[in-house]
């Protein structure tokens, strides 16, 4: 009985930090996101099927999510093994450069990919060069959907790694042993035992891709402005000095948040009944 105590006790400070920074912010978004001119009302939410640039928004959040999630999680897991396998001083390099992407600002990330593939740039340049490349055609993409890309995986693929570098270093490689030794042939083995260890952590990696890059603003901000019409900038767009309306950017981070947990939901249900 005094160890619940004590434990409750601990966990005090947490479910108040939760409670006063997560939980009631999220009552406010939501109350106020059915309040049009004090009065409670659906307009806001209605207006999200009716306008076609909520709906555009959610398809190209939705594309980018998916695409740069697939991307950085197809790459992120040879990598993570590559890394998993080396030794020495170079994995411990590695490991201590891999984190470094996650500690910047998106705004700071989207100008250095500017820096580096903008008109300007110096990767731009030295392939115009070298390949005789129009630097304002060859630098176009990186400020559509497809430069966002790019960019989003610059962040997301040390997240992917540093997720399943802990997967590999937990998994039972006497198991790998044992199938061969029983005859199993490379593709069962991978099939039957090697994925079922590492299914956990993939899916976990890749559902935080997927959040993160729903969510992801800066970057996008700095690259394109509004032009890429994506829910973070589209929400932005209605809590700035140019176009105010605080219900409807409110209804958007709901929709946002909702979309969200419920395409991880379903991700994970459906991927995990498969194993």
């Amino acid at each position: 009985m005094r160890r619940n105590i004590f434990l409750c006790l601990l966990l005090l400070p947490l479910c108040l930090l939760l409670l006063l920074f997560l939980v009631w912010p999220m009552i406010l978004i939501l109350w106020e996101s059915f309040l049009v001119g004090g009065k409670l009302s659906l307009s806001n939410y209605l207006s999200m099927f009716t306008t076609k640039l909520y709906g555009d928004s959610l398809k190209t959040s939705l594309m980018l999510s998916l695409t740069t999630t697939v991307i950085g999680t197809v790459l992120g897991i040879p990598l993570s093994y590559a890394l998993y396998r080396s030794g020495g001083k170079i994995k411990a390099l590695m490991l201590s450069i891999t984190p470094v992407p996650l500690t910047f600002s998106g705004l700071v990330v989207g100008f250095a990919f500017i820096i580096l593939l903008g008109a300007s740039g110096f990767i731009t340049l030295l392939l115009s060069k070298m390949f005789n490349l129009n630097p304002l055609e060859f630098s176009s993409f990186l400020f559509t959907w497809k430069g966002l890309v790019v960019a989003y995986l610059y962040f997301l693929i040390p997240r992917m790694v540093l997720t399943m570098i802990s997967a590999w270093s937990k998994a039972d490689w006497s198991l790998i042993d044992a199938a061969y030794s029983l005859g199993a042939s490379r593709w069962m083995t991978l099939r039957k035992v090697l994925l079922p260890m590492i299914w956990p952590a993939v899916l976990a990696g890749s559902s935080l891709l997927f959040a993160v890059s729903m969510g992801a603003f800066g970057t996008a901000f700095a690259l394109s402005g509004t032009g890429v019409k994506i829910l973070p900038l589209v929400i932005y767009t209605h809590v700035s000095e140019i176009s105010v309306d605080i219900g409807k950017a409110n209804a958007l981070a709901v929709i946002l948040a909702l979309v969200t947990t419920v395409m991880i939901m379903v991700y994970e249900r459906v991927f995990a009944a498969r194993q």
